[in-house]
């Protein structure tokens, strides 16, 4: 069962490091990108996901007087189908009962796969 926490600087270099090491990631962990990815992080309303004491993924939301916007969801490749992916998105939406969650999407199978409903250009939470 993975541990969902909000987001803590402490857990940062662990995280950095994990998305370095996927190649479809490491865009944000390069020097010229990297200090703009630290403060996203610390500004937005993020989460990461452990598993077994280790930093596995995190999800990263904008928020706005409208609602909150999912732009990142990130899953280990060893750690994937095991629903934590779910248990992030759950988080924020149990966060903010009374808030709209939109998930933008460049993986739009995941999202239809857990059911989620497209609203335009994004998904309904």
């Amino acid at each position: 069962m993975p541990t969902i926490l909000a987001y803590d600087a402490r857990f940062e270099d662990e995280l950095i490091a994990l998305l370095g090491r996927d190649p479809d990631w490491a865009d944000f962990t390069k020097a010229d990108t990297l200090e703009v990815f630290k403060t996203a992080l610390s500004t937005s309303r993020t989460y990461l996901c452990a598993d077994r004491g280790c930093v596995c993924g995190y999800l990263r939301a904008v928020v706005d007087g409208f609602g909150l916007y999912v732009s990142e969801l990130y899953v280990a490749p060893h750690a994937r189908r095991a629903g934590h992916g779910k248990a992030l998105l759950a988080r924020i939406k149990q966060d903010h009962p009374d808030r709209p969650v939109y998930v933008l999407s460049d993986e739009d199978w995941y999202y239809e796969a857990l059911g989620l409903t497209r609203s335009g250009s994004v998904f309904d939470l």
